[in-house]
């Protein structure tokens, strides 16, 4: 009787007994098809959206606009970009930039050795969608004393990263916007006295010799005035204050 149950037991558990089959498990360490194809979506899809948790990196390039107005009494003027890397660069280096830029593309070098102006005041400025330069409030940035005194005089700037700091928190605090300097010329009135000083002299000898010669003295007299006049005009146009 005991064997009789015995043998009943090993069919039953031979799959041959009439209750619900069960499929044995899997192997351990291995997996289906569909099973590794779901794991590798998931973890495609894990991957994506970790991306655009990740925070950007932040640009190291800074970006300006130089500008200076052409005539006092016109809305029109010229431009000069410059950029530089906040890493890469020290405030003595950007100063030897700026000054560069504006010498070589907004002065000239010919304009800077006949034109009866020169830079008196460096102030920042925001651009207008349409490209208009704006000055902006001189009380939240440094005095144009400190512009111009680096302006002039690069090389006795230390090499630290003020300037440069300063500048990407300008940008950084008007964003979408364009930003730069705008360099604001006026009379430059030791070259103009040291060229009235030399047609004084000229006018001068030429009128001594045309006398002496028998020459009209009412003639130089009328040349004289023809030249103080247009040296008043220029006077009047250089500093004269710009029209905003």
């Amino acid at each position: 009787m005991a064997a009789s149950s015995r043998k009943h037991r090993s069919r039953s558990d031979d799959g041959n007994s009439p209750g619900p089959h069960v499929p044995p498990p899997p192997p351990r360490g291995r997996r289906s098809e569909d099973e590794f194809m779901s794991d590798r979506r998931h973890r495609r899809r894990s991957h994506y959206a970790s991306g655009y948790d990740m925070p950007r990196e932040k640009s190291s390039k800074v970006d300006l606009l130089l500008c200076r107005f052409t005539s006092p009494s016109s809305h029109s003027w010229r431009t000069a970009p410059l950029s530089f890397d906040r890493r890469r660069i020290d405030d003595r280096d950007l100063w030897e930039d700026i000054r560069q830029t504006y010498r070589m593309e907004l002065q000239m070098p010919w304009r800077r050795v006949f034109s009866l102006k020169r830079v008196k005041h460096i102030v920042p400025v925001t651009y207008t969608r349409n490209g208009v330069p704006c000055q902006q409030d001189k009380s939240k940035y440094p005095n144009s004393h400190t512009f111009m005194h680096d302006y002039h005089h690069p090389d006795r700037v230390r090499p630290d990263h003020e300037w440069v700091d300063w500048f990407t928190h300008f940008k950084d605090d008007n964003p979408g916007q364009t930003v730069g300097l705008e360099f604001v010329e006026g009379l430059w009135a030791e070259k103009l006295v040291a060229i009235a000083l030399l047609i004084t002299v000229a006018i001068i000898v030429v009128s001594i010799v045309w006398v002496v010669k028998g020459g009209n003295l009412q003639t130089v007299f009328t040349v004289m005035g023809f030249v103080l006049t247009g040296a008043a005009g220029e006077y009047y146009s250089y500093s004269a204050p710009r029209a905003t």
